[in-house]
């Protein structure tokens, strides 16, 4: 993140901001893998692949993979255990 940004050396309020990025990042991350592995497991493998080629596609707030999960459509086999 800082070399994309070309950050050298960091202020005191640039460090709290890279800080909160990644602690938001990390959020996302252990709720991504808290999920029900039967219906977005496939998804999660989807950003585990894209990101060995070099795609960062993974949410970037808690709120953004809500959005995604909510809308993720699992069309792989899986049965949709959600109650009726």
């Amino acid at each position: 993140m800082l070399v994309k940004e070309r950050i050298a050396e960091l202020t005191t309020a640039q460090l709290k901001n890279v800080m909160d990025k990644v602690e938001e990042e990390l959020h996302v991350i252990i709720f991504m893998y808290k999920t029900d592995k039967s219906r977005y497991g496939k998804i999660i493998e989807e950003k585990e692949n894209d990101m060995l080629e070099g795609k960062d596609t993974f949410p970037k707030t808690v709120s953004d993979a809500c959005w995604v999960l909510g809308r993720w459509k699992n069309k792989y086999g899986n049965k949709d255990t959600r109650l009726t």
